[in-house]
C-alpha cells in the first residue's frame, strides 16, 4: 500500500508542482523577452520624480546612422550608449538629419495610476513615442491623449502608467538644422512643467541682459550712423547702419527666443540667425571699403574686401538651396563655417595690412578687428567643439554668443575711435580746402585788380603822354609866342600879354606835375623826394629865400602811389607857397624822415602863424588838411620861432 500510494504520489506531486512552475517559467520568459528591449541601466521609479527628474544616466541612446532601425521596425535597437554629458550641452552636426532613439523603462510603484509627462531636450521637428507591448513583444505607438495635450507635442509627451505597472518608451527624434540642440532626458509632472521650462530658459539670464545691453548699444549706434547719413548724405553711415541693424536683430532674437520650441523659434535657429549675420558682415565689408576708401588708397584691400563679399554672397545662396532642397545638415554647416573661416582669414588679413602700412586709421580698426577675430574664433571653438571652461561663470563664459559679443563691443569701440579721427582728419581736409579755395579767391581776386590796374596805369601813361605830346606842345608854343610878341614890340608892351605868358607857365607847370602824378615809373619815395627838390629849386630861385632840402643818404626803394604823391606834392607845394608869401622868411628847410612813416617838415625862419593872419591863408590849410586825410595821412601847423608844417603818411 505505501509502494501503491508513493505511486499514486508522484505523479500528482508533478502535476502539481508544474502546475506551480509553469507560470513561473512563463513569467521568467517574458521578462527575460522583455529584458531584451529594456536598457542595461536601472529602472526609473515614479517615487523617484518628485517635481521632475533627469533621467540621462537610466536612458539609452541609439543614432541610426544606416537607418537599421528604420528598416527592420524598431523590433530590436542595436547595441545602446549611454547619453554623454556632452550631448547636454550641443548635438555634433553630424548628427542632425539621422533618426536619434531613446530608450528607457518606468516602473510605477504606486497604488493609483500615474501621469507625467517626457521633455527630451531641444530642438525638434518630430517627437514619436513608442512603447513595448509585453504581449506581442512589439513596439507600438504610445497613446495618445488628445484631451490633455496642453503642451506642444513636438517639446513633450505624455505617459500614463497603471498601479504596479512597468513600461519600455522609445522615443524617435528628429533635430531641426542647427548646431545648438541638445539631449537632456527629463521627467515632470504636468503641474510643474511650465516652471521646468522657464528655468530652462533662466538659466541664461545673465547671458540675456547683457545680449540686451548690446542690443541697446547697437540700437545707439542705428540712431548714430542714420544721423550722419541724414546731415552729411554719407552712403558709408547706411552701409553701418544696416550692419547694425542685421547684427542687432540677431542677438534680440538670440536672447529672446532662447530655448523657445516655436516655429519661429525653428526657422530662426536653422536659417534665419546665419542669414542676419553674413547679410550684416556684408554690410560691415561694404562700409570698411567706402570708410578707408581702399579702392583709391589701398587698392589691395580693397580687392580682398570684394573677394570677402563674394564669398558671403555666395555661402548665403548655397546655404539656403542645402537648408530647403537638401537633408545632409553636416555638409549645411560646413559651408557656414567656411564662410565664417574666410572672414576670420580676412580679418588676419586687414590686421597685418594695417600693421604694415602703418596708417593711423588702418591701426585702429585692426585693434577693434583683433578683438573681432579672437572673440569670432572662441565663439566658432565653442560651437564647434566639446570643450567647456569649469569656472563659476561658466554658463557665461561657455556661451559662444557671449564672446562674439565682446568681440562687436571692443571692435565697436575702436570703430569710434576711428571715426573720431577721421571726423578730425576730414575738418582738416576741408579747412585746408577751404583755404585752398580762399587764397586762390585772393590770388585771382589780386590778379584782376592788377590787371584792372594795369589797364588804368596804360591809360594814365596814354593820357599822360598825349598831354606831354599835344597840350604841352601847344601850350609851349603860345608861352613862346606871347614871349616873342613882348620882344617885337619892345617899348609897348601889353599887360594882356605879360599875363598870357604867366598863365602858360602856371599851366605848364600844372600840366608838368600832373604828367609826373600819372606815371608808374615816378611811383617811388626816392623820385619823389626828387621832384620836390627840384620844384623847389626852381620855385625858389629868383626869390631872396634860400631853400635847403634834406634826405637820407641811402634812399631805400620804397613804392608809393600816383594818388599819394599827388596830395603829398600839392600839400608842399602850399605849403611852399604860404612861406613865399606870408613868413618873411630867408631860410625855408624841407626835411624827410623815412621810417614806418615818411615824415617831412616845411619849416621856415619867419614870423610864424599869427591869429590874425590865420584866415588869410585857412583855406589853403582846409585844403592840405584834406588832402591828407584822403591818403590816411597826419597834417600839423605849429609856430617855433617860424612855421614849421608836418606831413606824415604811412609807407605801408
Amino acid at each position: 500500500m505505501k509502494k501503491r500510494m508513493a505511486k499514486s504520489i508522484k505523479p500528482t506531486y508533478l502535476r502539481t508542482s508544474f502546475a506551480y512552475l509553469l507560470p513561473a517559467l512563463l513569467w521568467l520568459l517574458a521578462s527575460d523577452l522583455q529584458a531584451q528591449h529594456r536598457p542595461g541601466w536601472d529602472t526609473i521609479k515614479t517615487s523617484q520624480i518628485r517635481f521632475f527628474y533627469s533621467i540621462q544616466q537610466q536612458t539609452g541612446l541609439y543614432i541610426d546612422s544606416s537607418e537599421e532601425a528604420e528598416k527592420g521596425q524598431m523590433r530590436q535597437l542595436p547595441a545602446l550608449q549611454a547619453v554623454s554629458d556632452n550631448l547636454e550641452k550641443r548635438i555634433p552636426s553630424y548628427f542632425v538629419g539621422k533618426p536619434i532613439f531613446l530608450q528607457f523603462t518606468v516602473y510605477n510603484d504606486a497604488d493609483t495610476a500615474t501621469s507625467f509627462y517626457f521633455l527630451p531636450g531641444f530642438y525638434f521637428e518630430d517627437i514619436d513615442l513608442f512603447r513595448y507591448n509585453n504581449q506581442s513583444r512589439e513596439l507600438e505607438p504610445a497613446p495618445e491623449y488628445p484631451g490633455e495635450g496642453i503642451f506642444n507635442p513636438n517639446v513633450v509627451s505624455k505617459l500614463i502608467l497603471k498601479p504596479r505597472e512597468t513600461a519600455t518608451y522609445v522615443t524617435k527624434l528628429s533635430f531641426i538644422k542647427t548646431t545648438i540642440n541638445t539631449i537632456t532626458p527629463t521627467l515632470s509632472y504636468g503641474y510643474f512643467l511650465p516652471t521646468l521650462l522657464t528655468e530652462v530658459q533662466n538659466q541664461r539670464k545673465i547671458n540675456t541682459i547683457i545680449t540686451f545691453l548690446v542690443c541697446g548699444i547697437m540700437l545707439m549706434m542705428i540712431f548714430y550712423s542714420l544721423a550722419e547719413f541724414y546731415i552729411n548724405r554719407n552712403r558709408v553711415f547706411l552701409y553701418y547702419s544696416a550692419y547694425a541693424i542685421l547684427l542687432g536683430i540677431m542677438f534680440f532674437f538670440k536672447a529672446y527666443l532662447y530655448k523657445t520650441p516655436s516655429p519661429s523659434n525653428y526657422f530662426f535657429e536653422s536659417y534665419f540667425d546665419f542669414m542676419l549675420q553674413a547679410g550684416g558682415t556684408l554690410f560691415y565689408f561694404m562700409f570698411l571699403r567706402k570708410f578707408t576708401q581702399s579702392a583709391t588708397q589701398f587698392p589691395l584691400l580693397n580687392k580682398v574686401l570684394l573677394i570677402q563679399q563674394a564669398i558671403t554672397i555666395s555661402g548665403m545662396l548655397v546655404f539656403t538651396v542645402l537648408h530647403f532642397f537638401s537633408s545632409n545638415f553636416s555638409f549645411q554647416n560646413q559651408i557656414e563655417n567656411i564662410v565664417k573661416y574666410a572672414w576670420s582669414a580676412c580679418t588676419i588679413f586687414f590686421i597685418a595690412f594695417a600693421v604694415i602700412r602703418r596708417h593711423h586709421l588702418l591701426t585702429y580698426l585692426a585693434i577693434g578687428h583683433c578683438f573681432l577675430f579672437l572673440g569670432g574664433l572662441l565663439s566658432l571653438f565653442l560651437i564647434n567643439s566639446s570643450y567647456r571652461f569649469n569656472h563659476h561663470l561658466a554658463s557665461l563664459m561657455n556661451d559662444s554668443l557671449f564672446w562674439y559679443e565682446m568681440g562687436i563691443l571692443f571692435e565697436l569701440m575702436f570703430f569710434l575711435i576711428a571715426l573720431s579721427y577721421k571726423n578730425r582728419l576730414d575738418i582738416s581736409s576741408r579747412a585746408r580746402e577751404k583755404e585752398r579755395l580762399l587764397m586762390e579767391y585772393e590770388k585771382s581776386a589780386i590778379e584782376r585788380k592788377m590787371a584792372i590796374l594795369a589797364a588804368k596805369q596804360e591809360e594814365r601813361n596814354r593820357i599822360s603822354a598825349d598831354m606831354h605830346d599835344e597840350l604841352g606842345s601847344g601850350v609851349t608854343a603860345i608861352r613862346l609866342m606871347s614871349e616873342l610878341a613882348k620882344t617885337k614890340m619892345k617899348d609897348y608892351s601889353l599887360p594882356e600879354l605879360e599875363r598870357i605868358s604867366n598863365s602858360a607857365n602856371d599851366l605848364i607847370s600844372k600840366m608838368n606835375t600832373i604828367i609826373w602824378t600819372m606815371k608808374n615809373s615816378n611811383d617811388t619815395v626816392d623820385n619823389m623826394i626828387a621832384y620836390v627838390r627840384s620844384y623847389a629849386a626852381e620855385f625858389f630861385d629868383t626869390t631872396e629865400i634860400r631853400c635847403l632840402v634834406e634826405y637820407p643818404e641811402n634812399l631805400p626803394n620804397i613804392e608809393m602811389s600816383g594818388e599819394k604823391r599827388r596830395n603829398v606834392f600839392l600839400c608842399i607845394k602850399e605849403a611852399l607857397h604860404n612861406t613865399l608869401k606870408h613868413s618873411q622868411a630867408t631860410e625855408v628847410k624841407i626835411i624827410f624822415k623815412i621810417g614806418p612813416h615818411l615824415v617831412i617838415q616845411i619849416i621856415d625862419n619867419g614870423i610864424g602863424v599869427k591869429e590874425s593872419n590865420m584866415r588869410e591863408f585857412s583855406n589853403g590849410l582846409t585844403n592840405m588838411k584834406k588832402r591828407m586825410d584822403t591818403i590816411d595821412g597826419h597834417f600839423n601847423i605849429r609856430d617855433e620861432n617860424g612855421t614849421t608844417v608836418t606831413l606824415s603818411i604811412p609807407l605801408q
